[in-house]
């Protein structure tokens, strides 16, 4: 039989093996990415998103963009002279939800990363050109609902006309309007996305009631940080 201060002695060397085992858990990693480079290190810090996911704040959006599943493959990395600054350029296969709108892309990544506290991170986010596309179509989303002819204008790209046609006509009259976004689904290129949206528009006109679905493709262009409609909205 073991004594009371043998029991006590033992759990003492197992408390101290757990402590040695948790630095090492953090210290290793650490280690061997100095060890590998920076480049290493954030190629490691992008792929850790699929174990744990994303949750993407939108501009003016009351939800974020959640991930149900995404996957990063063929990364490469640029660092900045000085090893304080990088860039990832990626393939990104991305499924989740804004709210009740279901996004899914494919495509084109580029993550900007910054040295912070021994640790690289993404900056502004681990997928800005999707943020960027999903912000665009929310805001558009947003000025359809309200028929805000000049909010959507802001949205086009130089030289592309404003909202205009009998769509436009009929939807500025339905009293009760509400425009749902069921699906978007992204394609990004380098300079450019392509969505399919599968939309819901409900409301009245004064001769009927109106619950209409259906399907359109929109096509972005990239304008400095931002992604802008053209040729159109609707």
């Amino acid at each position: 039989m073991r004594t009371t201060e043998e029991w006590s002695r033992l759990g003492g060397l197992v408390i101290a093996a757990l402590a040695v085992l948790a630095a090492c858990a953090v210290l290793i990693p650490r280690l061997l990415g100095f060890a590998a480079g920076p480049e290493a290190e954030v190629i490691t810090a992008l792929k850790r998103t699929e174990a744990y996911g994303l949750s993407l704040p939108i501009p003016h959006s009351a939800v974020p963009l959640t991930s149900e599943e995404l996957h990063f493959a063929r990364i490469t990395v640029t660092v900045e002279p000085g090893a304080k600054r990088a860039e990832a350029f990626a393939t990104l296969d991305f499924e989740g939800r804004l709210g009740a709108t279901q996004v899914g892309t494919a495509g084109v990544e580029r993550v900007p990363f910054v040295l912070k506290d021994g640790d690289w991170t993404p900056e502004p986010s681990a997928a800005p050109r999707l943020v960027a596309v999903v912000a665009a179509l929310e805001a558009r989303r947003r000025a359809l609902e309200t028929a805000d002819a000049e909010a959507l204008s802001r949205l086009l790209a130089p030289g592309n006309p404003g909202v205009a046609g009998p769509e436009w006509d009929e939807l500025k009259m339905l009293r009760g309007r509400v425009y749902r976004a069921e699906a978007w689904y992204i394609r990004l290129e380098r300079e450019e996305a392509v969505v399919t949206e599968h939309w819901r528009l409900q409301g009245s006109l004064p001769s009927r009631p109106v619950d209409t679905r259906g399907q359109r493709s929109l096509s972005l262009t990239l304008h400095g940080d931002e992604f802008l409609f053209s040729p159109g909205l609707m």
